[in-house]
């Protein structure tokens, strides 16, 4: 009963009040073996409750989002055989106008995800798994995204890390989360509250893509109440968005339209700010002509490829306080002066016990500082969770005047795709027994924002 109710407290919360059934939250009633075993999925013949999502009008954002959508979605989407194509050189190129749809749908998971292995002197096996790189040289092997990028900690950090440096972020992650230690260290009862999160993610990123798809081409509040009815979830927690419908040429937005979706409080939206902005931003600058969507995709399985917690800051916070945004930089320079005040002395290099020292230090100024700046009087911290969402999938952006398929895939069959999604929730360090654990948001999806990253 502990167990569930740390859970319910913990991952409820995975929900956007505007997308939801009126007076129940469906993530109340989430279970963890609906979906774990991927296999099982091609073998059942289930009924499918559908989200159908249908559009009319448009909306409008910035340019600056644009730019990043087809930076991503337009150059990994565009390709029909799922992989990911990228522009040859940087020269200048009269490319046609498309009608942008930021979508990232193929069955590899993105790079930096996977580390790369070194090449030998034998040639590779015919049999090896195509994710997998091949790297000649250490200059490349360094260079590629799983280093530079972070891994799965993702932008924001110099180094993927260790993997039981990332397992020690995780464990305090989930103890933030008010899980207790005991339920950490045992393996079953930490395999269920994995799970558990793991679902909870599943739908709470469908939710936003739902929502997203509302908003962006605005659909009447006369709709409010069948989008909310269409989103249901039963005891096999079959739940699938099912989006096929033609855009027609925008003709603009208002200026109330525009506050209407971007000015909407922060606090209670599933996707945070500039994930929405971007959508808003490809459809207002995307090509004026008709096209076809069609996204229709159905989770079975997550992963948490990794969680970690980030001391004394929130987006919030640092976007009140810009000068909080390098604070942990700002700890790094300082660990870094210190080894140079140690060499200069003549004395051996800061130890583990030494930096560890600076780094309390510097976590407890962190904290002391956002109680300082903080409404309530609490001391904040983020935890930052990015989960592969497994599903199947199928996706086609289409030109409706000549049947040119500009993103996607020309056929209509499933495919077995990976989204990987960035998850925030703010805790706040009061003297009650437990955290005050916030809510739930999504801040990225398929590195379409670089990870959207606000604390370096």
């Amino acid at each position: 009963m502990a167990a569930f109710r740390i859970y319910n407290l913990a991952c409820s919360e995975l929900r956007f009040s505007r997308y939801r059934v009126a007076g129940k939250l469906l993530l109340d009633k989430a279970r963890g073996s609906g979906y774990r075993k991927r296999s099982n999925f091609l073998l059942q013949t289930r009924n499918k409750n559908f989200i159908r999502l249908l559009s009319t009008e448009d909306t409008s954002s910035t340019k600056t989002a644009a730019e990043a959508a087809a930076k991503t979605a337009g150059d990994d989407a565009l390709t029909a055989d799922g992989k990911t194509s990228k522009f040859s050189d940087t020269t200048a190129k009269l490319i046609k106008p498309r009608p942008l749809f930021p979508w990232r749908s193929s069955p590899y998971p993105l790079p930096r995800l996977v580390k790369p292995e070194r090449n030998n002197t034998s040639p590779p096996d015919e049999d090896s798994d195509e994710t997998s790189q091949q790297i000649s040289s250490d200059e490349e092997y360094y260079d590629s995204d799983y280093f530079t990028k972070g891994g799965p900690l993702g932008q924001g950090w110099i180094s993927p890390m260790e993997p039981w440096f990332r397992g020690v972020l995780y464990a305090n992650s989930m103890h933030l989360l008010n899980v207790s230690w005991p339920s950490i260290i045992l393996p079953w009862t930490r395999r269920k509250w994995v799970e558990e999160m793991e679902w909870c993610f599943c739908e709470a990123f469908l939710r936003g893509v739902n929502g997203m798809i509302y908003d962006t081409y605005m659909l009447d509040e006369s709709d409010e109440r069948d989008r909310n009815e269409n989103i249901q979830s039963d005891e096999s927690f079959d739940l699938v968005l099912d989006f096929d419908h033609t855009v027609r040429k925008h003709k603009g937005t208002t200026e109330n339209d525009k506050r209407r979706i971007l000015d909407q409080n922060e606090e209670h939206c599933m996707l945070q700010y500039n994930l929405r902005q971007l959508y808003q931003s490809a459809r207002e600058h995307s090509l004026p002509s008709d096209v076809n969507i069609v996204l229709k995709t159905e989770p079975v399985g997550a992963e948490i490829e990794s969680m970690f917690p980030v001391f004394g800051l929130s987006r919030s916070l640092v976007q009140d306080h810009p000068n909080l945004r390098h604070s942990y930089r700002n700890l790094a320079k300082r660990i870094e002066r210190k080894q140079k005040e140690k060499q200069s002395e003549g004395k051996q290099k800061l130890n583990f016990l030494d930096i560890a020292t600076i780094v309390a230090q510097g976590m407890d100024e962190l904290m002391e500082s956002s109680a300082k700046l903080s409404e309530d009087g609490n001391g904040v911290i983020t935890i930052i969770a990015q989960v592969s969402i497994h599903c199947r999938e199928v996706f086609c952006v289409k030109d409706v005047a000549t049947g040119e398929i500009l993103q996607g895939y020309p056929d209509e069959n499933p495919r077995d795709v990976t989204h990987l999604v960035r998850f925030e929730i703010v805790v706040k360090d009061s003297l009650e027994p437990e955290l005050l654990v916030g809510r739930w948001q999504i801040t990225d999806w398929d590195d379409l924002l670089d990870g959207n990253v606000w604390f370096t």
